[in-house]
């Protein structure tokens, strides 16, 4: 192909806003749009490749895919092999083990695949994935293995026919984007390659035309050219986490990247521009830059309590540019020239290097992160545990656990039950472990994520709505049932998780609190339905005879509590922590506010009864961490087992009077009626 100078330069509008967006910069909410420019971009390239090879009658499969080799791999194992390093030597064993399914998913292009399972791609928990970027490679590497077989395996047909297959895919693809679009399966939109292919397929299909889609009129194509590259650009500032994307919103982006490949020219317009000698060497570096940018994010925000400051990402962005550079010119340039590494090297390197991954990647998962052999495990880290029950007993998605079929723990005389989300699990187990000790059971009900949505809907988690109907009609029907834990994460659902609602949270040594953020606005009529609802939740469960525990807001850690009880790295003392007093109980107090106030309204002692971490894990000034050398937490806003266990003896143990009192009133009330 001629070389278009251009192009690199559009390269470089596509890989900044990428790379602002991951860095959280304000004004680059759509940046995630510059994925979409590299696809047209792709499909644009490697089908005119192709196409004129196959012109020409010197098209061969193994060509091609040496020179994908060639072009993505090495700077991708030099990318993944200082992650594995910085990983091993940094990360916790919970983050390790994940980081571990990672490489494997990267090995194996698939891991868009995986990060569809795992991982909501906005949610704050991915920007700690050091290869979370990988899932747009992966669909390009999975859109090789099918397109240049197919292009020439019927180019017997001709040019027409051909493109003719190419624009029904296409369509095919789009009418599945925007299915997903309509019944809001976002992440499967946003990660698969079936939803996203017809990004590629449009740049093929411009190839396809080739120079034929321009006018005459030289000022015609450099209004279009233009009009592309500002199409491009305003999707970057307009859209946001929020928006639906792709689907109809991504022919936006897909179209303006489309109008700048066609109607623009190196030496004149917006084509110029982009031609410039500035914007074309960003656009070399560019595929080093994507690889770089991620990593060298993910690990700052992973040893950095809360939100890194700005100038760290600026700093970041300077390495993640030096470190482009380097790559790009001491392994992408070698390992493209035939004469310094031979077919047979590149491929040999290939394999190996895959092939080592995927060990070092089976190892991580099989193993847990490696968790004896890489740090001592000092008292904190041996309490960050969840509930052994989650697995089996929490259930979640329309194929739900059904409640009569719900886990029963350890006997069979059941007279309490856990119900809620996930943040009953761990004091469900712990009130379980109590009741062992008197031949007493607990049946557990809890859904991943649910608010308690009995009277208005939500659209996620799927299945939340039907399996809050059906769980409180089996505890209604439940004569044998008396208490019945009831806990949901209030604040989080009406105001979002702790770290988004707050994205310019500065950050924190181990001697500083959060103090003095506000809650985000929320409609009134969304307010008042939700409360509603949960009113009615907790009158339907009274008057069928039971008492009622209600949860209050459990304080929220400002970061994973592995942040702050394991060491910075395998090389410091297993006692030198990041352990701070803990959250301010000022900020507590504003965060929790209106949702304890609600609950307070609700709370009558007799059969509804307040189980409060506020007071009894906090003190005067601070909501702590850690305890009598023990972890309060396994995540940043779930209790431990031990934190639960805690909890459940001064909350409900030694309340006994309080409580049969309430069972006597209850009965004396359904003996009225």
């Amino acid at each position: 192909m001629k070389y278009r100078s251009e192009i690199d330069g559009l390269r470089t509008v596509a890989v900044l806003p990428v790379m602002f967006f991951h860095a959280g910069f304000q004004g680059f909410s759509g940046g995630f749009v510059g994925v979409d420019v590299f696809f047209v971009i792709s499909g644009y390239l490697i089908t005119s490749i192709i196409l004129s090879e196959l012109s020409e009658e010197k098209f061969s499969i193994i060509n091609f895919y040496e020179q994908r080799a060639r072009r993505i791999l090495p700077a991708l194992t030099f990318v993944m092999l200082v992650s594995a390093v910085l990983a091993f030597v940094l990360m916790p064993p919970v983050h390790l083990k994940l980081f571990s399914q990672s490489l494997v998913a990267v090995s194996v292009f698939a891991s868009n695949l995986y990060f569809y399972l795992t991982n909501d791609y906005f949610s704050p928990a991915s920007e700690e994935l050091p290869m979370l970027h990988t899932w747009s490679l992966a669909v390009e590497q999975q859109y090789y293995l099918f397109f240049p077989v197919m292009l020439s395996c019927l180019w017997f047909l001709g040019r027409r026919p051909l493109l003719g297959i190419v624009v029904l895919l296409t369509s095919l693809s789009f009418a599945i984007s925007v299915y997903l679009e309509i019944i809001q399966e976002y992440s499967a939109n946003f990660y698969l390659i079936f939803s996203r292919s017809w990004e590629l397929f449009v740049g093929s299909i411009i190839a396809f035309y080739g120079s034929k889609l321009k006018f005459c009129k030289p000022g015609l194509n450099d209004a279009l050219g233009a009009i592309g590259l500002a199409m491009i650009v305003l999707t970057m500032f307009i859209f946001d986490e929020y928006t639906a994307f792709p689907g109809f919103n991504a022919l936006l982006p897909v179209i303006g990247t489309a109008l700048v490949i066609v109607y623009t020219s190196h030496d004149r317009g917006a084509g110029k521009i982009l031609a410039h000698k500035y914007m074309v060497a960003i656009g070399l570096i560019s595929y080093s830059l994507y690889l770089w940018h991620q990593p060298i994010f993910a690990f700052l925000r992973l040893k950095t309590v809360s939100h890194p400051q700005l100038w760290t990402f600026i700093v970041s962005i300077l390495l993640a540019f030096t470190m482009a550079t380097l790559s790009y010119r001491y392994i992408e340039r070698p390992f493209r020239d035939r004469k310094k590494v031979s077919r047979k090297a590149i491929f040999s390197f290939s394999f190996a290097s895959l092939a080592l991954f995927i060990g070092v990647g089976l190892s991580g998962h099989i193993t847990g992160g490696f968790p004896d052999t890489r740090f001592e495990q000092n008292s904190y880290v041996q309490t960050v545990k969840s509930s052994p029950k989650t697995k089996q007993c929490h259930t979640s998605g329309t194929n739900y656990l059904k409640p009569s079929d719900a886990c029963v723990y350890f006997e069979d005389e059941v007279q309490w039950a856990a119900f809620g989300d996930s943040h009953v699990v761990e004091v469900a187990y712990a009130k379980a472990s109590e009741l062992e000790k008197r031949g007493e059971g607990l049946r557990h009900l809890s859904f991943s994520g649910c608010p308690p949505a009995l009277l208005f809907e939500v659209v996620k988690p799927k299945g939340c709505n039907a399996w809050i109907a059906e769980a409180l009609s089996f505890l209604e029907a439940d004569r044998d049932i008396k208490h019945v834990f009831l806990g949901f994460r209030h604040t989080a659902f009406l105001y979002g998780d702790q770290k988004s609602v707050y994205p310019d949270i500065p950050q924190h040594d181990a001697s500083k609190h959060f103090t003095d953020y506000s809650l985000a606005k929320i409609d009134s009529d969304v307010f008042n339905a939700y409360w509603a609802s949960y009113a009615e939740i907790i009158k339907r469960l009274s008057d069928s005879g039971k008492i009622v525990y209600q949860l209050y807001p459990i304080p929220e850690l400002p970061d994973h509590v592995t942040k702050f009880v394991y060491p910075f790295s395998i090389f410091n003392d297993t006692d030198e922590t990041t352990i701070s007093d803990g959250i301010s109980v000022a900020y507590y107090k504003k965060r929790n506010s209106s949702v304890r106030a609600e609950l307070d309204k609700l709370t009558d002692g007799v059969n509804v009864i307040a189980v409060d971490p506020f007071t009894t894990l906090c003190d005067g000034e601070y909501c702590p961490i850690v305890s009598n050398a023990a972890s309060l937490y396994f995540d940043d806003n779930h209790l431990s087992v031990f934190g639960a266990s805690r909890l459940v003896r001064e909350s409900v143990l030694g309340r006994e009077n309080e409580i049969e009192d309430g069972i006597a009133f209850l009965g004396n009330k359904t003996a009225i009626k």
